[in-house]
Protein backbone atom coordinates (compact mmCIF):
# COMPACT_ATOMS: atom_id res chain seq x y z
CA UNK A 1 0.00 0.00 0.00
CA UNK A 2 0.89 3.49 -1.11
CA UNK A 3 1.27 6.47 1.47
CA UNK A 4 2.14 9.87 1.72
CA UNK A 5 5.45 10.82 4.11
CA UNK A 6 3.49 14.17 4.81
CA UNK A 7 0.39 12.62 6.51
CA UNK A 8 -2.83 14.28 6.15
CA UNK A 9 -2.02 15.95 9.89
CA UNK A 10 0.73 17.65 7.59
CA UNK A 11 -1.29 18.42 4.68
CA UNK A 12 -3.62 19.98 6.82
CA UNK A 13 -1.32 22.87 8.00
CA UNK A 14 0.42 22.93 4.21
CA UNK A 15 -3.45 23.98 3.20
CA UNK A 16 -2.82 27.28 4.84
CA UNK A 17 0.63 28.15 4.47
CA UNK A 18 1.21 30.07 1.18
CA UNK A 19 4.51 31.60 -0.62
CA UNK A 20 4.65 33.98 1.54
CA UNK A 21 7.64 34.23 3.69
CA UNK A 22 7.23 33.48 7.08
CA UNK A 23 7.42 36.34 10.17
CA UNK A 24 10.51 36.85 11.08
CA UNK A 25 13.06 39.59 12.46
CA UNK A 26 16.21 40.03 9.75
CA UNK A 27 18.96 38.59 10.97
CA UNK A 28 22.66 39.71 11.26
CA UNK A 29 23.89 39.75 7.25
CA UNK A 30 27.21 37.54 6.72
CA UNK A 31 30.25 38.16 5.10
CA UNK A 32 30.61 35.04 2.81
CA UNK A 33 28.46 32.70 0.88
CA UNK A 34 30.04 30.05 3.17
CA UNK A 35 28.42 31.14 6.41
CA UNK A 36 24.92 31.76 4.56
CA UNK A 37 25.04 27.79 3.51
CA UNK A 38 26.39 26.80 6.94
CA UNK A 39 23.47 29.00 8.69
CA UNK A 40 20.68 27.16 6.34
CA UNK A 41 22.56 23.73 6.97
CA UNK A 42 21.75 24.89 10.57
CA UNK A 43 18.59 25.85 10.56
CA UNK A 44 17.85 22.91 8.86
CA UNK A 45 19.47 20.96 11.54
CA UNK A 46 18.10 22.46 14.43
CA UNK A 47 14.55 21.90 12.77
CA UNK A 48 15.83 17.78 13.16
CA UNK A 49 17.22 17.89 16.68
CA UNK A 50 13.66 19.62 17.57
CA UNK A 51 11.88 17.03 15.90
CA UNK A 52 13.94 13.93 17.56
CA UNK A 53 14.04 15.69 21.02
CA UNK A 54 10.68 15.94 21.05
CA UNK A 55 9.63 12.74 19.73
CA UNK A 56 11.65 10.11 21.64
CA UNK A 57 11.13 12.40 25.22
CA UNK A 58 7.27 11.38 24.08
CA UNK A 59 7.38 7.81 23.44
CA UNK A 60 8.73 5.24 25.37
CA UNK A 61 9.71 1.60 24.62
CA UNK A 62 5.93 1.04 25.24
CA UNK A 63 4.74 3.03 22.70
CA UNK A 64 6.98 1.83 19.95
CA UNK A 65 6.10 -1.97 20.94
CA UNK A 66 2.28 -1.27 20.91
CA UNK A 67 2.69 0.28 17.41
CA UNK A 68 4.48 -3.02 16.31
CA UNK A 69 7.95 -2.06 16.16
CA UNK A 70 11.06 -3.48 17.92
CA UNK A 71 12.08 -1.96 20.97
CA UNK A 72 15.71 -1.86 19.51
CA UNK A 73 14.06 1.03 17.00
CA UNK A 74 13.51 3.66 19.58
CA UNK A 75 17.11 2.94 20.51
CA UNK A 76 18.16 4.13 16.95
CA UNK A 77 16.00 6.95 17.00
CA UNK A 78 18.55 8.07 20.06
CA UNK A 79 21.62 7.32 18.01
CA UNK A 80 19.77 9.89 15.51
CA UNK A 81 18.85 12.32 18.00
CA UNK A 82 22.52 12.33 19.44
CA UNK A 83 23.87 12.53 16.06
CA UNK A 84 21.30 15.83 15.25
CA UNK A 85 22.17 17.00 18.27
CA UNK A 86 25.88 16.95 17.69
CA UNK A 87 25.41 18.50 14.00
CA UNK A 88 23.85 21.97 15.42
CA UNK A 89 26.75 22.22 17.89
CA UNK A 90 29.20 21.74 15.16
CA UNK A 91 27.81 23.49 12.62
CA UNK A 92 27.47 26.37 15.23
CA UNK A 93 30.89 26.31 16.44
CA UNK A 94 32.34 26.59 12.88
CA UNK A 95 30.00 29.35 12.11
CA UNK A 96 31.21 31.43 15.08
CA UNK A 97 34.69 30.40 13.96
CA UNK A 98 34.53 31.62 10.74
CA UNK A 99 33.14 34.75 12.30
CA UNK A 100 29.81 34.49 11.78
CA UNK A 101 26.69 34.64 13.96
CA UNK A 102 25.04 31.33 13.97
CA UNK A 103 21.24 30.97 13.55
CA UNK A 104 18.87 29.87 16.89
CA UNK A 105 16.24 27.37 16.76
CA UNK A 106 12.49 28.28 15.46
CA UNK A 107 9.51 27.46 16.94
CA UNK A 108 8.11 24.23 15.28
CA UNK A 109 5.09 22.42 15.24
CA UNK A 110 5.17 19.08 14.67
CA UNK A 111 2.01 17.19 14.31
CA UNK A 112 2.76 13.85 15.36
CA UNK A 113 -0.13 12.02 17.30
CA UNK A 114 1.51 8.27 17.59
CA UNK A 115 4.93 6.48 16.79
CA UNK A 116 4.11 5.39 13.37
CA UNK A 117 3.44 9.57 12.47
CA UNK A 118 6.74 9.90 14.29
CA UNK A 119 8.59 7.78 11.94
CA UNK A 120 6.81 8.59 8.54
CA UNK A 121 7.65 12.46 9.27
CA UNK A 122 11.34 11.13 10.11
CA UNK A 123 11.57 9.44 6.89
CA UNK A 124 10.54 12.84 5.28
CA UNK A 125 13.34 14.97 7.26
CA UNK A 126 15.80 12.85 6.57
CA UNK A 127 15.23 12.05 3.31
CA UNK A 128 15.05 16.23 2.72
CA UNK A 129 18.17 16.30 4.21
CA UNK A 130 20.32 14.62 2.15
CA UNK A 131 18.76 16.41 -1.13
CA UNK A 132 19.77 19.77 1.27
CA UNK A 133 22.82 19.08 1.72
CA UNK A 134 23.68 17.26 -1.71
CA UNK A 135 22.53 20.87 -3.25
CA UNK A 136 24.84 22.91 -1.01
CA UNK A 137 27.93 21.04 -1.95
CA UNK A 138 28.57 23.08 -4.71
CA UNK A 139 28.78 26.01 -2.82
CA UNK A 140 31.18 24.77 -0.26
CA UNK A 141 35.18 23.99 -0.72
CA UNK A 142 38.00 22.91 0.90
CA UNK A 143 37.29 21.74 4.47
CA UNK A 144 33.91 23.16 4.57
CA UNK A 145 33.66 20.77 1.84
CA UNK A 146 34.90 18.17 3.48
CA UNK A 147 32.90 18.38 6.62
CA UNK A 148 29.32 18.75 4.81
CA UNK A 149 30.12 15.46 3.24
CA UNK A 150 30.43 13.91 6.05
CA UNK A 151 27.38 14.84 7.19
CA UNK A 152 25.32 14.27 4.20
CA UNK A 153 26.59 10.65 4.23
CA UNK A 154 25.29 9.91 7.93
CA UNK A 155 22.02 11.74 6.59
CA UNK A 156 21.96 8.91 3.97
CA UNK A 157 22.31 6.24 6.78
CA UNK A 158 19.88 7.60 8.56
CA UNK A 159 17.62 8.05 5.53
CA UNK A 160 18.68 4.12 5.01
CA UNK A 161 17.51 2.93 8.43
CA UNK A 162 14.00 4.42 8.17
CA UNK A 163 13.10 3.36 4.95
CA UNK A 164 13.49 -0.50 6.15
CA UNK A 165 11.75 0.18 9.31
CA UNK A 166 8.97 1.11 7.42
CA UNK A 167 8.83 -1.59 5.04
CA UNK A 168 10.82 0.34 2.05
CA UNK A 169 13.32 -0.49 0.03
CA UNK A 170 16.70 0.74 2.13
CA UNK A 171 18.58 2.83 -1.11
CA UNK A 172 15.71 3.13 -4.12
CA UNK A 173 17.87 4.90 -6.32
CA UNK A 174 21.43 4.53 -7.67
CA UNK A 175 22.04 8.71 -7.10
CA UNK A 176 20.33 10.73 -4.42
CA UNK A 177 18.27 13.91 -5.43
CA UNK A 178 19.76 17.81 -4.76
CA UNK A 179 17.66 20.25 -3.90
CA UNK A 180 17.96 23.69 -4.31
CA UNK A 181 17.18 26.05 -1.10
CA UNK A 182 14.05 27.75 -1.91
CA UNK A 183 12.98 23.50 -2.65
CA UNK A 184 14.14 23.31 0.59
CA UNK A 185 12.76 25.52 2.78
CA UNK A 186 8.91 24.79 1.04
CA UNK A 187 9.54 21.37 2.62
CA UNK A 188 10.66 22.82 5.90
CA UNK A 189 7.82 25.58 6.65
CA UNK A 190 5.58 22.86 6.87
CA UNK A 191 7.17 22.78 10.27
CA UNK A 192 8.68 26.00 11.43
CA UNK A 193 5.95 28.32 12.91
CA UNK A 194 8.29 30.91 13.65
CA UNK A 195 11.82 32.28 13.75
CA UNK A 196 13.46 34.98 15.49
CA UNK A 197 15.31 35.75 11.95
CA UNK A 198 14.80 35.81 8.36
CA UNK A 199 17.21 33.08 6.62
CA UNK A 200 16.32 35.20 3.29
CA UNK A 201 14.64 32.85 0.86
CA UNK A 202 10.95 32.64 -0.08
CA UNK A 203 9.22 28.92 0.02
CA UNK A 204 7.41 28.07 -3.11
CA UNK A 205 3.44 27.82 -2.70
CA UNK A 206 2.77 24.19 -0.88
CA UNK A 207 1.81 21.60 -2.58
CA UNK A 208 -0.38 18.84 -1.32
CA UNK A 209 0.06 15.56 -3.37
CA UNK A 210 -1.21 12.24 -2.53
CA UNK A 211 -1.60 8.69 -4.14
CA UNK A 212 -5.10 7.06 -3.92
CA UNK A 213 -5.89 4.23 -1.58
CA UNK A 214 -7.29 1.78 -4.31
CA UNK A 215 -3.29 1.74 -5.38
CA UNK A 216 -3.87 4.19 -8.88
CA UNK A 217 -0.56 5.71 -9.80
CA UNK A 218 -2.30 8.76 -10.32
CA UNK A 219 -1.22 11.65 -7.80
CA UNK A 220 -3.75 14.07 -7.08
CA UNK A 221 -2.60 17.40 -6.16
CA UNK A 222 -4.01 20.79 -4.99
CA UNK A 223 -2.85 23.99 -3.95
CA UNK A 224 -3.33 27.76 -2.53
CA UNK A 225 -5.02 29.50 -5.42
CA UNK A 226 -5.21 26.92 -8.05
CA UNK A 227 -8.47 28.17 -9.89
CA UNK A 228 -6.39 31.06 -11.58
CA UNK A 229 -4.30 28.07 -13.54
CA UNK A 230 -6.19 26.46 -16.38
CA UNK A 231 -5.18 22.45 -15.76
CA UNK A 232 -4.97 21.93 -19.22
CA UNK A 233 -2.06 24.83 -18.68
CA UNK A 234 -0.21 23.05 -15.96
CA UNK A 235 2.71 20.11 -15.38
CA UNK A 236 3.35 17.61 -13.04
CA UNK A 237 6.72 17.20 -12.63
CA UNK A 238 8.08 14.12 -10.36
CA UNK A 239 11.52 14.11 -9.47
CA UNK A 240 13.44 11.43 -7.72
CA UNK A 241 16.89 10.09 -8.03
CA UNK A 242 18.36 11.48 -11.30
CA UNK A 243 15.31 11.46 -13.41
CA UNK A 244 13.05 13.75 -13.97
CA UNK A 245 9.68 12.72 -15.31
CA UNK A 246 7.11 15.65 -16.59
CA UNK A 247 3.22 14.75 -17.68
CA UNK A 248 0.30 16.73 -18.28
CA UNK A 249 -1.87 17.76 -15.26
CA UNK A 250 -4.51 16.27 -16.13
CA UNK A 251 -2.79 12.85 -16.13
CA UNK A 252 -0.04 13.56 -13.10
CA UNK A 253 0.66 9.90 -13.76
CA UNK A 254 3.76 8.42 -11.08
CA UNK A 255 6.32 7.13 -13.34
CA UNK A 256 6.85 3.51 -12.88
CA UNK A 257 10.43 3.76 -11.82
CA UNK A 258 9.61 6.23 -9.28
CA UNK A 259 10.07 3.15 -6.64
CA UNK A 260 10.80 5.44 -3.10
CA UNK A 261 10.91 8.70 -2.69
CA UNK A 262 9.69 11.52 -5.09
CA UNK A 263 9.38 15.23 -5.33
CA UNK A 264 6.19 16.26 -6.64
CA UNK A 265 5.72 20.28 -8.40
CA UNK A 266 3.47 21.91 -10.49
CA UNK A 267 3.98 23.78 -13.07
CA UNK A 268 3.51 26.31 -15.71
CA UNK A 269 5.66 25.00 -18.25
CA UNK A 270 7.59 21.85 -19.03
CA UNK A 271 10.67 23.61 -18.23
CA UNK A 272 12.48 21.16 -15.86
CA UNK A 273 12.48 22.02 -12.28
CA UNK A 274 16.01 20.80 -11.66
CA UNK A 275 17.47 23.44 -14.09
CA UNK A 276 17.68 27.57 -14.02
CA UNK A 277 14.28 29.70 -15.25
CA UNK A 278 11.25 26.97 -14.29
CA UNK A 279 8.57 27.80 -14.07
CA UNK A 280 7.56 26.36 -10.68
CA UNK A 281 3.68 27.29 -9.13
CA UNK A 282 3.29 24.79 -6.06
CA UNK A 283 5.77 22.55 -4.50
CA UNK A 284 7.74 20.21 -4.15
CA UNK A 285 5.55 17.88 -1.88
CA UNK A 286 7.07 14.45 -0.81
CA UNK A 287 5.70 11.09 -1.79
CA UNK A 288 6.60 7.67 -0.75
CA UNK A 289 5.63 5.21 -3.36
CA UNK A 290 6.05 1.90 -1.53
CA UNK A 291 4.65 -0.03 1.34
CA UNK A 292 4.68 0.95 5.15
CA UNK A 293 4.33 -2.12 6.22
CA UNK A 294 6.75 -3.38 9.28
Amino acid sequence: MRFSTITAAIAAIAVAVTAAPIHMNKAPSHSTASIDILNFALTLEHLEAAFYNEGYNRFDDKAFTDAGFDPKVRNRIGHIKDHENVHVTTITEVISSLGGHPVPSCTYKFPVHNVHQFLAIAQALETTGVSAYTGALDGLDGELLTGAGTIVTVEARQSYFLNVVLGQIGFPYAFDTPLNPRQIITLATSFIQECPFDIGVTPYTHLNAELPANGSSKVITSFAHEDKYSIEDTWCQFLYGNHLVISHRSECTLPPTAIGYVYVFVTSSKKPVNKPGSDILAGPALLFNGSHDH
